[in-house]
């Protein structure tokens, strides 16, 4: 049952707040979430229509080349060409306000902005964390992976996934095998009612408002993955436009080759997994500076240049202890939103590259990006208030509640133009 925040229906008030000015985006938005701010982005009207945004490719020059003219007449072939035909997905958030603080603050505005403001802040920042993880995820929805579970307390595989969960939130349990996703029999839900940061685990409930208690079926081992419900699509998913969530780096850079069946946005990448599905490395024996360098350095053999890399606060401080007085800091700023964030400049074949933590990061893992080669394309700010083609900031009446309700949103998806300029690398830490 949804559970309403107490503010009024003064919502013209805010319009000044979150939609005559973009100071919103970088304190709630940007805000500790690196990746998400520093992707160049099409946030105009426009910036998403149609369908779907085809991406082409030239992963293969046209052959036809010989020291013998007759040879390279009889071997001419075509270009290789892809397109990936990239679909929007959206990304909702309500904020739903009672009726009751506009009488009470009908004459003084400042406490209703006051009050309405942090229901908004919250909002605005919810999706926005979301956002912020869906962009390093692989557009499935999982959050974690369940170790074990007892009463309903969750032990993740990974506990610094602990970060993707909070209190409040209703998952679902499912299976995944091959291209099929299944849902705990009977589609039980876990309503979390505690989050242990420390110890990596998260407590649900059977029952909204219940004490904690293990959901039907989801103790059963073939169960894992856990997702927020309406995010994970169930079913056979035969290719990426049935995901809910936006295609992340672990969907364009996967960690495992793509194999025979793959199908991505239409294509089958094992054609050339390097050119369309990026460079892997495995660093795990190294150290973290030797693992970045040697990466990049599989990039620059393939045309690119990384300029950005991205890893989380456990491996930056793992880095940042080993460079000792090696280290070199930088601040890299938003070229729009007044914002910047500390990293640290590693020299790499083609020049430097700026390491910046985001906790969004998995964990043992980094990204090293050409950060041109990458665009997050939207309908308008991801996200912003819809307005359902009214100018400002509208709120709509609830029908069976004496509130009202104000929608943020997004709609649109990350896109790559050259998949193989880029690297995931395993980290030793």
């Amino acid at each position: 049952m949804a559970t309403f925040a107490t503010a009024s229906n003064q919502v013209a008030a805010l319009k000044e707040l979150y939609t005559g000015s973009d100071d919103y985006m970088k304190d709630l938005v940007y805000k500790n979430n690196p990746f998400l701010a520093l992707v160049p982005k099409n946030e105009a009207p426009g910036g998403f229509s149609g369908k779907y945004i085809p991406v082409p490719l030239i992963y293969g020059t046209p052959q036809g080349r010989s020291a013998t003219f007759t040879n390279a007449q009889n071997n001419q072939t075509a270009p290789a060409l892809a397109s990936f035909f990239v679909y929007r997905v959206s990304n909702y958030q309500l904020v739903t306000i009672t009726n009751e603080l506009l009488e009470a603050t009908k004459d003084d505005a400042g406490a209703f902005v006051d009050e309405a403001k942090l229901n908004m802040d919250t909002g605005f920042r919810n999706i926005s964390n979301d956002m912020a993880l869906d962009l390093f995820s692989d557009g499935s929805g999982s959050r974690g992976i369940i170790a074990s579970i007892t009463t309903g307390v969750i032990v993740l595989a990974s506990p610094q996934t602990v970060v993707n969960f909070e209190v409040g939130m209703t998952l679902v349990n499912y299976s995944v095998a091959g291209n099929v996703f299944t849902n705990v029999t009977g589609g039980a839900l876990g309503y979390v009612i505690a989050v242990n940061r420390s110890a990596g685990t998260v407590t649900v409930s059977a029952t909204a408002g219940g004490a904690a208690g293990t959901p039907v079926n989801w103790g059963t081992a073939a169960f894992l993955y856990l997702g927020v419900q309406g995010d994970v699509a169930f079913g056979t998913l035969t290719a990426t436009t049935s995901y809910l969530k936006i295609s992340g780096l672990g969907a364009w850079i996967p960690t495992v080759a793509p194999g025979g069946t793959d199908s991505f946005w239409g294509i089958n990448r094992s054609t050339d997994v390097t050119r369309l599905a990026g460079v892997r490395f495995d660093g795990s024996s190294e150290s973290i500076e030797e693992a970045l360098i040697d990466g990049s350095s599989l990039v620059a053999r393939e045309g690119g240049k990384p300029d950005m890399c991205f890893m989380n606060f456990t491996s930056y401080a793992a880095l940042e202890k080993s460079l000792g007085s090696k280290v070199q800091y930088v601040d890299v700023k938003h070229e729009e939103a007044d914002i910047a964030f500390a990293g640290i400049r590693i020299h790499a074949p083609y020049g430097p590259i700026t390491v910046v933590p985001d906790r969004n990061c998995p964990a043992q893992t980094a990204y090293l990006l050409q950060m041109d080669t990458w665009k997050l394309r939207s309908l308008g700010k991801a996200p912003h208030v819809l307005t359902y083609g009214l100018e400002g900031l509208e709120g709509i009446r609830v029908g069976n509640a004496d509130a009202l309700e104000i929608r943020i949103g997004m709609y649109g998806n990350l896109i790559c133009n050259a998949p193989g300029w880029n690297c995931v690398v395993q980290l030793s830490s």
